[in-house]
C-alpha cells in the first residue's frame, strides 16, 4: 500500500487540510450526553409534577410484586397519614432539599454543555476529504497545461529542500504530487472519481471520538498526570471510605459491635424485659449524642416510667435511651420533648434491624423461648405495648378505662383474636364512642390479617416415615394482601412478618424455623429436619407455632402428628421405570466401543484364516496335479517329487499357466 493514506492522516495544526476534525467527538459526546439527560430529566420533572408519586412508591404502594392489591387500614389515623405523606412530599420547604437543588444545577449545567456541542455541530463543515483541484489550488476542469504550470509552482513552492525548516513541507510536497497523479494518470483519476481516492477503495476504520486538545502535545503532560492522580489516589481513597464505611456493618445492616454485644449478652434465660436495654446498648443506639437539656426534659420521664428490671449498664448515653424506649412501650409520648421524640424515632427505625439480630441468635443456638421472646418484643415497639400489656391497647381509641369494661361481663373477651371475632353488636366498650371512632375501630378490625394457619408433613417419593429420613413441614398460611400494618407510634411504614417455629411438642426443642416475609394472600413455607429415633410406640407431635412480629394476639398454632417406624419393620422396594430396565440390557459406550474394536479384529483374524485356508486348498489342487503329468503320482518318480517340491511354492494366481501333457516341453 502506498504512504497516501498515512500522509493524509497526519495530525499537523498549521494545515487545514489536514486539522483534526472534532466532529466525530462532539456526535460522541452529544449522543451520550441525551443518554442521560433524558431519562435524568424525565424523573426530576416527574418528581417535581408529581411529588407523591415517589413517596408511595416507596412507603405506600398499591400492589405487591405478584401483583396483589394491598389492602390499607382505612381508620382516621391510616388516612391522614397518608394525607400528611402528600402534603410533605407536595411542600415546596421540604422539596428543596440539597439534594434537590444539586440535581437542578447538574441537570442546567449538563443542558447547556449540550446545546454547546448543538451550536458548535451546526458550524461545523463536512469532513474533508482528498479535493486534487483544491490541493493545486486550481479550478474544476482546468486543462492539463493549467495543471502542469500548478503542479510546477506548488511543487517548487513546498519542495522540502527549499522549505528544510519547515515539516509540513514534504508531507505537503506528497500531497501535491499525489493531486497531480490523481488528474494525469488515467487509473489514479478513474480510482479517485470512483472511490474518492488515488489508490482505490479504503477499509473501512473505526475509532472513538476524541476531542482535540486531548492529541495535542502540549497537552499530554498534563493528562498523564491526571491519569495517575485520579489512579493512584482517587480510586484508593474511594475504595478504601468504602471499605471503612461498610466493614462496620454486617450484611443484615446491623453494626458488627452490635453482633458481638449480642452474642455476648443474650442468653437462653433472656426475656422481653431484657430487650429494652440491649437495643439502648446497641451500637446504632450509642451514635447518638447527648444534648445539655437531656437532663431537665428527661427528669420529666424518669419520674414517670416503670422499670421492668434493675438496670445492667449506667453510662449516659445508654441509659437515656433506655428510658426513651420504656416511655415508648408504656405509651408515655407526650411527655417526651420534640428533640427526645427524634432521638425515640431514630431507635424505632433500628430497633427492627437490632430485633431481627436477636430473633437469629437464638434460633442458632435454639433457645425458642428467647427467640418467641425476641418477637414479642419486637411487636412490642411496634405496636408500643409493655411486657404486660393487653393486645387489645392495639385497637384505636382504647385505653386502660375501656379495657374493664372488655374483661367483665357478658361477652368479655381477653385477647385481639376474640374481639375481632365478634359481631359490632357484641364488642364491648364502644358505647361511648362517637360514630368516627367506631368506624375507626370497624375499619381496624378489618384490616388485621384473619390468617388461617395448616400444616402437613411427608418424606419425598416415600408413603412411610423412617428414622433418619428428612422429613418436610409443609406450613401454608391462607389470608389476605395487607397493606401497612396499623401503627400509629411508630415512625416507619412496617409490613406484616411471620416467624414460623417447629418445635417437638413433648421436649419443646426447636426444630427448625422459618420467616415469611410475603404479603401475599397464599404463602407456603417448608421446614426440613431428620426424623430422630423413635421411642415407644413411635407417635410424634410437633407444634407448628406462626407468630406475627406487627400485631399481638394474633398467633396461631396447629399440631402434626406423624408416626416413625424403624428401619427394619418398613421393606421399601426401589421403584425402577420399564425404560431404565431397558437401559441396563443396552451396552456402554465403552462396551460399544470395546465391541467395535473386537469385531473389527475378529473380522481381520477370519479373513487370514480364509486367505491360508485357500491356499493350502490351492496347494493340494497343484500337487495332485503335478502328479498327474507323467501318469502316477509324484511320490513314485523322482522327477515327480522334484516337481511336487517346486510347486510348493506356486501362487494361486499362475494356476492358469500350468502345463498340460500337450506341451512339447514334457513329452517322454
Amino acid at each position: 500500500m502506498s504512504q497516501f493514506r498515512e500522509t493524509f492522516t497526519k495530525e499537523e495544526k498549521k494545515d487545514p487540510l489536514l486539522d483534526y476534525d472534532d466532529s466525530a467527538f462532539l456526535y460522541f459526546a452529544g449522543s451520550l450526553l441525551l443518554c442521560v439527560l433524558i431519562p435524568w430529566t424525565y424523573c426530576f420533572v416527574s418528581a417535581l409534577l408529581f411529588p407523591y408519586n415517589s413517596v408511595a412508591a416507596r412507603e405506600f404502594p398499591v400492589k405487591s410484586r405478584s401483583g396483589s392489591v394491598y389492602r390499607y387500614c382505612q381508620c382516621s389515623f391510616d388516612v391522614t397519614r397518608v394525607e400528611n405523606a402528600k402534603k410533605r412530599a407536595a411542600s415546596w420547604k421540604n422539596r428543596l432539599t440539597v439534594s434537590f437543588v444539586l440535581q437542578l444545577i447538574a441537570l442546567i449545567g449538563l443542558w447547556y454543555s449540550f446545546y454547546l456541542l448543538s451550536q458548535q455541530l451546526s458550524g461545523e463543515k463536512e469532513i474533508q476529504a482528498f479535493d486534487p483541484y483544491a490541493i493545486l489550488e486550481i479550478s474544476m476542469g482546468a486543462s492539463d497545461r493549467e495543471i502542469k504550470k500548478a503542479y510546477r509552482f506548488m511543487s517548487l513552492k513546498y519542495h522540502p529542500d527549499k522549505n528544510p525548516n519547515d515539516p509540513l513541507a514534504a508531507s505537503k510536497f506528497l500531497l501535491i504530487s499525489k493531486a497531480y497523479q490523481a488528474l494525469t494518470d488515467e487509473v489514479a483519476k478513474m480510482n479517485w472519481e470512483k472511490y474518492g481516492n488515488p489508490d482505490g477503495p479504503g477499509t473501512m476504520k473505526v475509532g472513538i471520538g476524541l476531542p482535540r486538545f486531548l492529541l495535542e502535545e502540549d497537552q499530554h503532560l498534563l493528562i498523564l498526570c491526571t491519569f495517575f492522580i485520579f489512579l493512584l489516589f482517587f480510586v484508593p481513597l474511594t475504595f478504601i471510605c468504602y471499605y471503612q464505611r461498610q466493614k462496620k456493618y454486617a450484611p443484615t445492616g446491623v453494626q458488627v459491635d452490635t453482633l458481638h454485644f449480642l452474642s455476648y449478652y443474650l442468653t437462653d434465660g433472656t426475656r422481653v424485659k431484657n430487650a429494652p436495654e440491649f437495643v439502648a446498648a446497641s451500637a446504632e443506639s450509642r451514635e447518638l449524642q447527648l444534648r445539655p437539656t437531656d437532663n431537665e426534659e428527661m427528669a420529666v420521664v424518669i419520674r414517670e416510667v416503670v422499670e421492668p428490671k434493675k438496670r445492667q449498664f449506667t453510662q449516659p448515653i445508654i441509659v437515656r435511651n433506655y428510658f426513651l424506649i420504656l416511655a415508648h412501650m408504656q405509651r408515655l409520648h407526650d411527655k417526651l420533648s420534640p428533640s427526645l421524640q427524634s432521638d425515640l424515632n431514630a431507635l424505632l427505625s433500628a430497633s427492627l434491624k437490632i430485633t431481627q439480630s436477636m430473633i437469629e441468635i437464638a434460633q442458632l443456638r435454639e433457645w425458642i423461648l428467647t427467640a418467641q421472646s425476641m418477637v414479642e418484643f419486637r411487636r412490642g415497639m411496634v405496636q408500643a405495648l409493655d411486657v404486660k400489656s393487653s393486645s387489645l391497647l392495639q385497637i384505636p381509641h382504647f385505653d386502660e378505662e375501656l379495657l374493664k369494661h372488655c374483661h367483665k361481663g357478658k361477652n368479655a373477651v381477653r385477647d385481639l383474636t376474640e374481639f375481632i371475632s365478634q359481631t359490632p353488636e357484641e364488642r364491648k366498650g364502644l358505647s361511648k364512642m362517637n360514630p368516627q371512632q367506631l368506624a375507626d375501630v370497624q375499619a381496624f378490625c378489618s384490616h388485621v390479617s384473619d390468617m388461617e394457619l395448616s400444616a402437613a408433613i411427608c418424606v419425598q417419593d416415600e408413603e412411610e416415615i423412617v428414622e433418619g429420613d428428612v422429613a418436610t413441614v409443609t406450613v401454608k398460611l391462607d389470608g389476605e394482601a395487607m397493606g401497612p400494618v396499623h401503627a400509629p407510634f411508630f415512625p416507619d411504614t412496617k409490613f406484616e412478618e411471620w416467624w414460623i417455629f417447629l418445635t417437638d411438642k413433648a421436649s419443646g426443642g426447636l426444630i427448625a424455623q422459618a420467616r415469611s416475609r410475603s404479603p401475599e394472600k397464599y404463602v407456603e413455607e417448608q421446614l426440613q429436619f431428620q426424623v430422630p429415633t423413635k421411642q415407644g410406640s413411635g407417635k410424634m407431635v410437633l407444634l407448628v407455632t406462626a407468630m406475627c412480629d406487627s400485631y399481638s394476639g394474633i398467633d396461631r398454632t396447629t399440631e402434626v402428628e406423624y408416626k416413625v417406624f424403624g428401619d427394619s419393620e418398613v421393606k421399601r422396594s426401589v421403584y425402577v421405570h420399564p425404560e431404565d430396565e431397558a437401559l441396563d440390557s443396552e451396552p456402554t459406550l465403552f462396551q460399544q466401543m470395546l465391541g467395535a474394536y473386537g469385531e473389527e479384529e475378529e473380522s481381520e483374524d477370519e479373513d487370514e484364516d480364509q486367505r491360508a485356508a485357500a491356499k493350502k486348498i490351492q496347494q493340494k489342487k497343484l500337487k495332485s496335479m503335478s502328479g498327474d503329468l507323467n501318469g502316477r503320482p509324484s511320490g513314485d518318480n523322482p522327477q515327480g517329487g522334484a516337481m511336487d517340491d517346486e510347486y510348493e511354492d506356486y501362487v494361486p494366481e499362475a494356476e492358469a499357466d500350468i502345463p498340460t501333457d500337450d506341451d512339447d516341453e514334457y513329452d517322454g
